[in-house]
């Protein structure tokens, strides 16, 4: 259902954005634990701000299932998108649980749990794992119906432990979900000796989770962090959105209305709808489990609606952590739960004496209602650059890296933190501290004179300079600064994906003058100490057709032995040719190695087994055996 996700595990995303923040995250949970557990949230993004992992999900409930892989070695992209395959199989299992706790059919625990872990919402937010990973939910009620039916010490822990990694793994499940149980427990805990035995251990598990909350409270009143009453209506749903299934879901995208934000693409498929109308029928074999399921969708669907019901505009006012909720649309996973328990119970009765073939009949209509597959992933380049290997033997380093951007650069300077940890004051999260506003008016468009004081004033002791985002007038200040002596040359470094690479440089000592930096700053080419390259043809997007034309370069100090165009996130392969190309090689005459810089594909029309929706990622294996990626590019190829 997420193919081909598994087959280009260590570098495919959904867009280079969010999913670099969560590969952040998780890798800063695993590093921090074992480096200074005791400030978890004292992260090493937009230094000097307090408690920057806070400024949004924590994702430590997560994190703690990756350690085992990350300790054995597992890069923190390959870590991040492992975890959303266990995701949606974590999110399946947990639905499975729940509909087999209430019926006793397999069948229909499979049935509810095909529909929970691929209802359309989950493929919106495939850039959000914590999303995905929406498991600890139906668990939670799973352990409580247990507890109503045995009222032991070994169910009540069971109900406390999903309580608590249910908070550690997404705040939004957190409070929605903590709502939604609370509502539940009478309705299953009537009596008095009970409910004491089964609040102990749930309040020992709040008590645990309020380490992981305090920070979120600190940031909120320090850098009065809540979103606005306009940010919140414009992310509540309407009820026609319940009908919006997104352009996502292959079956009913026809159907999507686009002009809607995708946060609001929540409907749930037909077939889930029907099921639970049916499941009505079944009031009196499951009056609570019914009832239960009525409150969560009742919940769900009015707590969607955000700033529009009373719901969630009460919580907005009234009650702590909910001016921090940016996408009130994101209750209908709370609805996803009720229906999954409306399935099961549906899928229970139809498949009674003997009719077990029903429950399959029922998994596969869901797999072929709620299938999104192949999903064309974004393939990043897993190569870290060269800089990030040398930050990461720097101890004292504070870092800035330059230009100062709110896009995509960002998110790929925290990916490429993941190997050195240091602190610095780039960053993208849900929230953005003031000071990082102040750095972004001194660097851009063209740097001002007080960026390096500022700087300096804050703790930065080293740039990195990305110089082919330098303007010529940004290369004279760079250029001027030197001169006064405000500024030091430290070393260059190649980045596989651009030409002029990194530039490093410190605030408090080094070199003033360097012929290759001269050079670079004058606009000229200087030699690179690793591989690199550039994809010419196509441009992102750009529509194909027969005689479609591939192009691009590529230089290494050790030779370039092939190149190849790798579509459908590399489970396609073709070959590049190789050419001479005399006024490349005299414009870089560094790489004397690389007799046939330019590499091209021409295809007569699209290669078997490439789809129309697909992408283009460059392969480029050097003299060593070593293989560099460069980034990807989304493609629509007509035949």
């Amino acid at each position: 259902m997420t193919w081909p996700l598994a087959y280009s595990l260590g570098r495919s995303v959904a867009y280079p954005g969010d999913p670099f923040l969560n590969a952040w995250i998780l890798d800063w949970d695993f590093w921090a634990t074992f480096h200074q557990p005791l400030s978890l949230f004292q992260a090493n993004i937009f230094y000097p701000a307090t408690d920057p992992l806070a400024f949004s999900e924590n994702l430590y409930g997560i994190a703690l299932v990756l350690f085992p892989f990350r300790l054995l070695g597992m890069p923190a992209l390959m870590a991040h998108n492992l975890a959303m395959l266990l995701g949606y199989a974590f999110s399946a299992f947990g639905a499975y649980v729940l509909g087999f706790t209430i019926t006793r059919s397999r069948a229909a625990g499979v049935a509810a749990g095909i529909f929970y872990a691929y209802v359309p919402f989950r493929f919106t937010q495939i850039s959000h794992v914590q999303h995905v990973w929406a498991g600890w939910l139906p668990l939670l009620i799973a352990a409580l119906l247990a507890f109503a039916r045995t009222p032991s010490r070994r169910n009540a822990l069971l109900f406390a432990a999903a309580f608590l990694m249910n908070g550690l793994s997404n705040i939004h499940w957190l409070l929605f979900g903590s709502l939604a149980i609370a509502m539940s427990v009478p309705i299953l805990i009537r009596n008095r000796a009970d409910f004491l035995r089964l609040a102990a251990p749930a309040i020992f598990a709040a008590v645990l989770l309020v380490p992981f909350l305090m920070p979120y409270q600190t940031v909120a009143k320090l850098y009065d962090m809540r979103r606005s009453w306009k940010e919140t209506k414009y992310f509540s749903a309407q009820p026609k959105d319940w009908l919006n299934p997104g352009v996502n879901n292959r079956f009913y995208r026809r159907f999507a209305d686009t002009a809607a934000d995708p946060e609001k693409w929540i409907f749930p498929g037909a077939l889930s709808v029907v099921l639970s109308f049916a499941a009505l029928a079944q009031a009196r074999r499951h009056t609570r489990p019914l009832a239960i399921a009525l409150l969560w969708i009742t919940l769900g669907i009015l707590g969607s609606l955000g700033t529009h019901a009373f719901l969630h505009r009460f919580l907005y006012l009234y009650v702590p952590g909910f001016q921090a909720i940016r996408v009130p649309a994101r209750w209908a996973n709370i609805a996803y739960v009720g229906l999954s328990m409306m399935i099961a119970i549906s899928v229970a009765a139809m498949a009674q004496e003997k009719r077990t073939w029903i429950g399959g009949l029922v998994a596969a209509l869901f797999l072929v209602e709620l299938h999104a597959m192949p999903i064309r992933w974004y393939s990043t380049s897993p190569n870290i650059p060269g800089v990030a290997r040398w930050l990461k033997t720097q101890p004292e380093a504070v870092v800035a890296e330059l230009p100062l951007e709110i896009g995509a650069s960002e998110f790929f300077a925290m990916l490429h933190a993941t190997e050195h940890h240091r602190p610095m004051v780039n960053g993208s999260s849900g929230f953005t501290p003031p000071h990082r506003n102040r750095l972004m008016e001194l660097s851009s468009p063209v740097p001002k004179d007080d960026l390096l004081p500022e700087l300096r004033r804050i703790g930065v002791n080293t740039l990195v300079v990305r110089i082919d985002d330098y303007s010529p007038p940004a290369r004279a200040w760079l250029r001027r600064q030197l001169d006064l002596g405000h500024l030091f040359f430290v070393r260059h470094f190649s980045h596989p994906t651009t030409i002029g690479g990194d530039w490093v440089f410190s605030l408090q000592h080094g070199l003033r003058n360097d012929p290759d930096l001269d050079a670079v700053l004058r606009g000229e080419y200087v030699r690179g100490d690793d591989t690199f390259g550039v994809l010419d043809y196509p441009t992102f997007g750009q529509e194909l057709h027969k005689g479609a034309l591939f192009s691009g370069w590529a230089l290494s100090p050790y030779g370039i032995r092939e190149v190849n165009f790798l579509f459908g996130n590399g489970t396609v392969r073709v070959p590049a040719k190789l050419l001479e190309e005399s006024g490349l090689s005299r414009g870089m005459p560094f790489y004397p190695q690389v007799k046939r810089p330019r590499f091209i594909g021409v295809f007569a029309g699209r290669p078997q087994g490439v789809r129309m929706e697909t992408d283009v990622q460059v392969e480029i294996i050097d003299g060593r055996g070593t293989r560099t990626f460069l980034e990807d590019r989304a493609v629509e190829w007509f035949d």
